[in-house]
């Protein structure tokens, strides 16, 4: 393996050590991010995915435990694929690999899509509360104290003072992906979500927030998932009540952002 890339070798020697896989091939690399790599693995006619957590993983509150015990779950329920390896302590993961095309900002423009989308959330939502809750404002505060910058600070402010005008308005905790951009949103056989590594216990209506802001979302086809989302519980207030919560991942994306840069 000399002159093959450190992570590649990382890689492979992760792979050597899961049960079963010790011949097994790493074809290419599918994701290089802040917390860790994939990469698809071939293995007797099959594919599959392997991540590979990077050191920096547990500082940014990701906790692998968790993040197992809710893949298992959502996978009964039809959201995901069942995990075929997972060892957290040393941040490994591999499953099927999963044939399709993640979304795009386009596929949330169509109101077939919102509806089907909406549903897929309504199942989560409606999921055993397993797993540990998710504060976005102690998130917001662990960012700020790893950056300790003026503009994270000024950041967290404006942060506190969001969460405080969302204050009574938070929904009853459910289970949320609290990840959902269009890169976790697999079409394949069936509409899938990848990525579970932020999912906690929390307000269904940040789970939405993140489709909207993330991908700046248009009132109108915002409304239209919502209006999919909640059905005969649809009203102005439940708009507005979205609204704060995009502003307060706003302002959440931009101190992660700030966090993850090289």
């Amino acid at each position: 393996m000399n002159g093959r890339p450190a992570d590649a070798v990382a890689a492979e020697r992760a792979l050597a050590g899961i049960p079963g896989f010790g011949h097994a091939q790493i074809e290419i690399q599918l994701s290089d991010g802040p917390t860790n790599a994939s990469y698809r693995v071939a293995h007797e006619g099959r594919h599959f995915v392997l991540r590979l957590d990077k050191p920096g993983a547990a500082s940014l509150g990701l906790n692998r435990h968790n993040e197992e015990r809710v893949t298992r779950v959502v996978a009964a329920a039809g959201l995901a694929l069942e995990p075929l390896y997972f060892d957290p302590e040393a941040g490994l993961y591999l499953r099927r690999f999963l044939p399709g095309r993640s979304w795009t900002g386009a596929d949330l423009a169509c109101p077939e899509n919102l509806s089907r989308l909406a549903r897929r959330l309504r199942t989560l939502h409606s999921l055993p509360p397993v797993g540990e809750a998710f504060d976005p404002l102690a998130a917001a505060e662990r960012y700020d104290g790893q950056l300790a910058s003026a503009e994270s600070r000024s950041i967290l402010e404006r942060a506190r003072l969001q969460a405080q005008a969302i204050g009574a308005d938070s929904s009853p905790p459910v289970l949320c992906h609290n990840d959902l951009v269009c890169q976790n949103i697999l079409e394949s056989d069936d509409l899938m979500l990848i990525d579970w590594e932020y999912a906690a216990v929390g307000d269904p209506f940040f789970d939405l927030a993140v489709i909207v802001q993330h991908h700046d979302v248009a009132p109108a086809p915002a409304e239209l998932l919502l209006r999919a989302y909640l059905q005969d519980s649809f009203s102005a207030d439940a708009v507005t009540r979205l609204q704060r919560q995009c502003s307060f991942y706003q302002s959440l994306l931009q101190l992660w952002t700030l966090r993850v840069q090289p």
